[in-house]
């Protein structure tokens, strides 16, 4: 009994230690003083945000990315490519299934798989080109970029 209320007045003087309290000068925008008008009985902190975070997230809202025209394209490449092996892979399916001469068939379908290999590694050269063009590393995560050999050129 007497441990519980010992701890009981340290959890409430821990409590009563925390206190946050927001900054003395915070310079409000007219939205924020409207809002304080609105609501004056509420207090607590207060967060402000810079004119180029909102020009930010007024971009993104707005559908504007960060893409480039070469990530574009790259990003079409690899699009038609996939599309594209998928299509040959449903024909070989369908040659295989098929009722043509097992010679007939045999040509076609090692005529398909030599062009779904070329597009494969068409598609495997795409994914890296994409790769560089975001500045990430072929195996994943980003590029390293070398540090120097002495302290000042870190």
């Amino acid at each position: 009994m007497v441990l519980e209320l010992s701890l009981a007045q340290q959890a409430s003087q821990f409590v009563g230690s925390l206190n946050v309290r927001s900054a003395p000068s915070v310079e409000k925008s007219v939205d924020e003083l409207g809002q304080d008008a609105k609501n004056p009985e509420q207090s607590g902190d207060v967060v402000s945000i810079s004119e180029e975070a909102r020009a930010l997230i007024a971009a993104e809202e707005s559908g504007e990315s960060g893409e480039t025209a070469e990530d574009q394209e790259q990003d079409q490449l690899v699009q038609q490519l996939t599309e594209q092996i998928e299509e040959l892979q449903t024909e070989i399916k369908e040659l295989e299934e098929g009722d043509l001469p097992e010679k007939d068939k045999l040509s076609q379908i090692s005529d398909k798989q030599t062009q779904l290999m070329e597009l494969q590694d068409q598609l495997l050269k795409a994914q890296q080109a994409d790769l560089k063009v975001d500045d990430m590393a072929s195996g994943g995560g980003t590029r390293a970029n070398g540090a120097g050999n002495d302290v000042a050129s870190f």
